[in-house]
């Protein structure tokens, strides 16, 4: 594989998002959870980067030891996305056509919504917590695969081979399992990559809002919540996780766009 700026970035992002989440929790554990109270809320200093919190915890050990759970969920929602949209999206080819018809009025239905808000009142629904906010974004990013897997599987179902079959009696279920998502494996893979981050982007705002990981838990969203609230005491507070944010989801889309090169290579 030729050594493109996009694959060295891709390659940097990888390492270092791989390092947060492997080794952040072990390496700043104890930092994480230590009460200092003769330093509590205290801006950016050597022994605390990125400062301390109202407890006089240090915000970029906490904010390490939370890229585990963050990225873990936004993951989680982005499995359930792809596992629920490739079984939407391939019930008409299974089921027959007035079935289709029918999923593909509702998915049309769906993905007219934006897919936070989507996420928002499933999140309410199912209730306050990270699991409950990584099953509403999953189950509100299905749609959206589920049309992708449908666009995917109508350009493979004219090919010959899938003719071929047709002519040897192979039936819906084996043509669908056997010769139609193995070809349409790779994009559904390029866009899971690329929808981890908006995952992930989302999963943080749910927390934000306090629909997400619940105290004395925490992840990105809730350590940004917290930061906004002495955002005059110390700005870094609510600084760190935020960059943290923003450059996870830049790391997935990088990474999205380097597998989306090679594939098109």
């Amino acid at each position: 594989m030729r050594r493109t700026p996009l694959a060295v970035a891709a390659a940097v992002a990888l390492a270092l998002l791989l390092f947060a989440v492997v080794l952040g929790p072990v390496i700043w554990a104890d930092d994480a959870l230590k009460i200092d109270t003769m330093a509590i809320t205290q801006g950016a200093s050597a022994a605390h980067p990125m400062g301390t919190d109202g407890l006089g915890r240090d915000v970029l050990a906490r904010v390490m030891v939370a890229s585990r759970l963050t990225v873990g969920l936004a993951l989680l929602a982005t499995l359930i996305a792809v596992a629920g949209g490739l079984v939407l999206g391939a019930l008409p080819a299974v089921l027959g056509r007035r079935v289709g018809r029918l999923v593909n009025g509702l998915i049309g239905l769906v993905v007219a919504f934006p897919g936070l808000l989507i996420a928002l009142v499933l999140a309410v629904v199912l209730g306050s917590g990270g699991r409950s906010a990584a099953f509403a974004i999953g189950l509100a990013s299905v749609p959206a695969f589920a049309r992708l897997t449908q666009t995917l599987a109508a350009s493979v179902a004219g090919r010959d081979f899938v003719a071929a079959a047709k002519v040897l009696g192979v039936g819906r279920t084996r043509m669908l399992v056997r010769h139609i998502l193995p070809n349409i494996a790779e994009p559904l893979i390029v866009q899971a990559t690329l929808g981890a981050g908006g995952a992930l982007l989302a999963f943080a705002a749910l927390s934000f809002l306090g629909l997400g990981v619940q105290a004395p838990g925490y992840d990105w969203g809730l350590l940004l919540n917290e930061g906004l609230n002495r955002i005059y005491l110390n700005p870094s507070a609510a600084l760190a996780p935020g960059i943290a944010v923003v450059l996870a989801g830049v790391a997935f889309n990088i990474l999205g766009e380097f597998a989306a090169q090679s594939r098109r290579e």
